[in-house]
């Protein structure tokens, strides 16, 4: 949360103004609470014998992890089967 929008305490509930930094009346530290967070990176190992096995399957599975697109995978069967 930035310094703004900070205008209560996630510990106690009491209204803060922006130059406090720390709660009025709970006396809790509010500067973990308004340093800016930080994008988490991602740690996704690469598997690079999937990657040259099949080149275009992993990295579609990647973009619906990204995206998370959890969509049903259909399978192909014969017309005539009893699947």
């Amino acid at each position: 949360m930035a310094t703004s929008e900070l205008k209560f305490c996630p510990h106690c509930g009491a209204a803060v103004t922006p130059s406090d930094t720390v709660c009025p009346q709970c006396q809790t530290d509010l500067t973990p609470y308004r340093q800016p967070s930080a994008p988490a990176k991602s740690s996704q190992k690469l598997n690079l014998s999937s990657l040259y096995a099949n080149p275009y399957r992993e990295g579609m599975k990647r973009l619906h992890d990204r995206d998370g697109d959890s969509a049903p995978k259909k399978r192909w069967h014969w017309p005539w089967s009893k699947e």
